[in-house]
């Protein structure tokens, strides 16, 4: 970058440093900005599309390749070729206090601009020069050729190598290391055909509380007998006479009867009533309604096991965040559908049943929506903010269907990777284009906190608002809040993080009800892992396995503790569930919750619920829950 001392405005200084505003928001990535303790990128993953998909390649890279990292990445590019580096049209850094967007060659609104200068006796020559510099000669002879003749219109030579810059920069070839061979065919957008016109419209929120939640202090033993099971977790979770240890008193509870319908069957529970958090009085009072269930002591499983078989029969890295995280959303530890997730399967058999279905991540590429190749629809992938313009100030008229023709299908033997850029660029642009105006004309009446998972409930409202524009009938949204790997001062943390979560569900809820849609809606809450009941010495928990988890909506047949809440948590010859320190085996699989929801949502035959979730078969049916378990008998929901 060349720092422009000779152009209009203020003079640089010495120690003057190039500043990339908020570049982790505009990429996906940047310096000391990680996400996780995992970086950018898990080492496992598979692209959500193309031939690596199909291939079972992992690219981790492909993570942070999403609609907006796609169109901001490029949009930067842009602006950065056009004006130099500033602010212009969403451009890498900040407003330098001077002059306005000319797309002019002078770079006065700018803290720098690029300075190389193509060699060659002519344009084709020159623009060969820049595709040597930026693709190490890899651009295509027939991308060249497009590019040459696009540009080559323009008034003067430097706006032809800015304008080539921009299209080589858009190109599979300057993104990647592989070669490209077209196969002559345009893209076409995906489109929805359907005979379901009479079929309800439903969603499904999957609300993924990442880190591992300390859910024994989400819901608590409260009025236990014969067995105290409250003293039981207040022991276990560190009171002695010298420390109140990490357990919650009574006295920041909220009560709950076990079971509201029928407070004298506590379904198989050992408590009468349970405690939720004080932070979460939505929680509550949508369960005192029988909007909500609990399920107790569930997680991710591949069949029933105890202390004597867990280790060999459940083929997972357990205790681990990214192995469990990933299986999470997977559910499908045979590995059976390699590469794809729960919400994704539902959608390829709806998809392959004419019910046109959307998947939507509010944050980044996620593999619970991924499908298998072909049978559905990609997921579209929005930042809570929503959708930026892309290009908004094109340097030539036709420049969107030009960087659209660079990246035309492929032939087989052409690069996998080159593919899956070019695939998921098309797809970002086609996707924004369709989506992003029928989301700016939306709004919302509920007051949602400005928080992280505040925005992206809001945004996930908005989005619902479109699906009569879309054409669809199932939407399946993914949201997630974070901070809840709560090795040190669990209390302190869960106070902040459950007020934040329960606000926003408290806005999100009251939007579905104004939007008619709060029937049609379910959130089910996920998290890799619960925590140690036994805490460490510093007033945090470690790494567990089961806990408990969540499920809200107009149509839950609520006001239940399902499961099974443990009523002894040490470690014991007599004990089948209990590891050290209070981690406790799960008595329920994930696909508890997940077949009842299923059969709500509309996957009723056996071999489709066997696709969406293909460890069903290996649990005893009275550990599951069928959709008259979780939900009310209802004719249809808002459309």
């Amino acid at each position: 970058t060349k720092i422009p001392d000779t152009l209009q405005g203020p003079p640089m200084h010495n120690d003057y440093q190039v500043k990339l505003w908020y570049i982790h928001e505009k990429i996906g990535q940047g310096p000391y900005e990680f996400p996780t303790v995992f970086s950018f990128f898990l080492p496992e993953y598979i692209p959500d599309n193309g031939p690596a998909l199909a291939a079972k390649y992992i690219s981790p890279e492909t993570m942070i390749l999403t609609m907006p990292n796609t169109v901001s990445l490029l949009n930067g590019m842009f602006s950065l070729i056009k004006y130099g580096l500033g602010d212009c049209n969403n451009g890498f850094s900040r407003y330098p206090g001077y002059s306005g967007c000319n797309d002019d060659g002078k770079y006065e609104r700018s803290f720098g601009r690029l300075s190389y200068e193509p060699m060659g006796e002519n344009l084709s020559q020159k623009i060969a020069d820049l595709a040597l510099l930026l693709t190490a000669g890899r651009l295509s002879g027939q991308n060249q050729a497009t590019i040459e003749q696009t540009c080559g219109t323009e008034p003067n030579e430097a706006s032809i190598l800015r304008c080539a810059q921009q299209l080589i920069i858009t190109t599979a070839e300057f993104h990647t290391t592989n070669r490209v061979e077209r196969n002559g065919e345009d893209r076409s957008a995906e489109t929805s055909v359907s005979d379901a016109s009479n079929e309800p419209y439903k969603a499904i929120v999957y609300f993924y509380l990442g880190g591992g939640l300390d859910s024994y202090n989400m819901l608590v033993p409260y009025t236990c007998s014969p067995i105290d099971v409250y003293e039981k977790y207040r022991t276990v979770r560190g009171k002695n006479d010298l420390s109140e240890g990490i357990g919650l008193p009574k006295t920041r509870l909220l009560e709950i009867t076990t079971n509201v319908g029928d407070p004298s069957n506590h379904l198989g529970q050992p408590c009468s009533s349970f405690g939720i958090h004080e932070n979460l009085p939505t929680i509550k009072t949508l369960y005192d309604h029988r909007q909500v269930n609990f399920i107790a002591n569930a997680g991710l499983l591949a069949k029933s096991v105890d202390v004597s078989n867990y280790n060999d029969e459940t083929p997972v890295q357990l205790f681990a965040h990214n192995a469990m995280t990933m299986e999470a959303a997977r559910e499908d530890l045979a590995d059976k559908y390699s590469g794809t997730g729960v919400g994704g399967r539902m959608s390829d058999v709806f998809s392959q049943s004419g019910i046109p279905t959307n998947t939507f991540s509010i944050n980044g590429q996620q593999i619970l929506l991924t499908g298998e190749a072909g049978q559905g629809p990609s997921q579209f992938i929005l930042s809570s903010s929503g959708l930026s313009d892309f290009n908004a100030d094109p340097s030539i008229g036709d420049m969107n269907d030009v960087i659209m023709s660079l990246n035309n299908a492929t032939t087989p033997d052409s690069g996998f990777f080159a593919e899956t850029w070019s695939s998921k660029l098309s797809e970002a642009m086609m996707k924004q284009e369709q989506l992003k105006t029928e989301v700016d004309n939306t709004s919302v009446t509920a007051a949602f906190p400005d928080s992280g998972i505040g925005r992206q409930l809001q945004m996930v409202s908005r989005i619902m608002q479109t699906r009569q524009a879309r054409g669809v009938k199932r939407d399946i949204f993914y949201v997630t809040d974070g901070g809840y790997d709560t090795h040190a001062d669990v209390d302190i943390n869960l106070v902040e993080n459950f007020a934040t979560i329960d606000a926003a569900l408290n806005a999100f809820v009251s939007e579905m009800k104004t939007l008619n849609l709060w029937d049609s809606t379910t959130v089910v809450q996920f998290s890799e892992f619960a925590r140690t009941l036994d805490p460490n010495t510093g007033d945090g928990s470690d790494h567990g396995w089961g806990g408990i988890h969540f499920m809200l909506g107009g149509s839950v047949n609520g006001g239940k503790v399902l499961g099974s809440y443990p009523d002894d948590f040490v470690q014991s010859p007599t004990n089948p569930i209990a590891l050290s320190r209070g981690r406790m085996i799960p008595t329920h699989p994930w696909d508890a919750m997940w077949l009842g929801t299923a059969e709500w949502f509309g996957i009723k035959t056996q071999a489709d619920l066997n696709k969406v979730l293909p460890m069903l078969k290996n649990f005893d049916p009275s550990l599951l829950y069928a959709e008259s378990d979780l939900f009310v008998a209802s004719e249809t929901a808002t459309a």
